[in-house]
């Protein structure tokens, strides 16, 4: 028995045969949508999901896995390796850390060691850092080396992005400002940028192509940028237009695309775009 887990959840929005070469252990928030409640990513494709919302199925909500499912996984993981890293979506945007640490609590540390650590944000913001995590433990890595390096990343990994609509983030209360703010917004493609773990305004763009534009900045006014990660919920022809700008900074075959899965989605709506930066 040897070696170190990487654990995340499905806010990561991690591409699936990443998450199958890797070997990251993900535990599903839940969506409800239409009366029913299914497991983001496992129950519910991205597809499904946002057939379901074109469908006008209800306004969809999202719930944190219970302790008890990531204490089961904690268990069932520890029965294989020597520690476990645990790395999730920002507490202030979901009780998902909340969970997993009192998982953590609740467990005797001769199972094996545990670190749970916020990301303090959400999607690839999340998912670079996971990601890194994993390969280090791959190539094993000791936990103290990872967890310092999980930490530097946390530090370092900033996402923007930008909605179709305010109303999907509006009524999730996840986004940090008065309502009159929001009110205004609706108007325009405000850019939103994850801050300390908070949704917070960022920049006022008039257009989806300015709003593109404005990721593209965003990505270019870092002095040094090592991973860049772009996610869409429904607009994938966008991306391209995204993809052809980041070329004159940064080679494309490199930037990781994904979509926002059901998770995230829930809150960001159909059209959503987004990218993350790590800065090496």
């Amino acid at each position: 028995m040897s070696g170190v887990k990487i654990v995340t959840d499905s806010t990561a929005d991690i591409p699936p045969a990443l998450l199958r070469e890797l070997e990251i252990e993900v535990v599903p928030l839940y969506v409800n949508f239409g009366g029913e409640t299914y497991r983001a990513g496992v129950d519910l494709t991205n597809e499904q999901f946002y057939k379901l919302l074109s469908e006008g199925n209800g306004p969809p909500t999202t719930t944190a896995p219970p302790t008890i499912v990531f204490e089961q996984t904690y268990r069932r993981l520890a029965q294989s390796c020597d520690a476990i890293v645990s790395i999730h979506i920002s507490s202030h945007l979901s009780t998902a850390h909340k969970a997993a640490a009192q998982a953590r609590e609740r467990l005797s540390v001769s199972l094996a060691r545990i670190d749970v650590i916020d990301s303090h944000s959400a999607s690839m913001g999340l998912g670079l850092t996971v990601i890194a995590a994993a390969r280090m433990a791959k190539a094993g890595a000791p936990v103290d080396e990872i967890v310092r390096e999980v930490h530097h990343r946390v530090q370092h990994t900033h996402s923007v992005f930008f909605v179709d609509t305010i109303e999907y983030l509006d009524r999730s209360g996840r986004i940090s400002m008065a309502n009159n703010a929001v009110s205004s917004m609706s108007r325009i493609k405000p850019l939103l940028l994850i801050d300390e773990g908070h949704i917070v305004p960022y920049e006022r763009t008039r257009t989806r192509a300015k709003a593109i534009d404005g990721l593209f900045t965003f990505v270019e006014d870092f002095p040094n940028v090592s991973e860049v990660a772009v996610m869409y919920s429904t607009s994938p022809e966008d991306v391209e237009k995204l993809l052809d700008k980041l070329m004159l900074i940064f080679p494309r075959d490199q930037v990781l695309v994904t979509e926002y899965g059901p998770a995230v989605g829930t809150h960001l709506g159909p059209g959503a775009m987004g990218v993350a930066a790590y800065e090496g």
